[in-house]
């Protein structure tokens, strides 16, 4: 059976997570949460903490060489966001 729940999006973009789907979800304060889209859905997952960073690591490592990115697309993406970092405290 369904269940709904309704939650307002601060003007940060921010959402309260109705009590009801903490205590489904287990999580409190300080864990993360997953928002994936499926379609017009969206599925919201608990975040399990990674025992190490390899773990950690290999889904993001999956999707960049699904996706063709390399580490100089990294590299470039980084010194892209320092300037435009710079940039907006002028």
């Amino acid at each position: 059976m369904d269940e709904f729940y309704i939650a307002r999006i601060t003007t940060k973009g921010q959402v309260t997570v109705p009590l009801e789907l903490r205590k489904a979800l287990n999580v409190k304060e300080g864990d993360y949460i997953l928002f994936e889209k499926k379609g017009p859905r969206v599925e919201i997952k608990k975040v399990l903490p990674p025992n190490d960073f390899e773990e950690f690591a290999k889904p993001i490592r999956e999707r960049f060489q699904r996706e063709g990115i390399t580490p100089d697309d990294i590299e470039a993406a980084i010194k892209w966001a320092r300037r435009a970092q710079g940039e907006s405290k002028t």
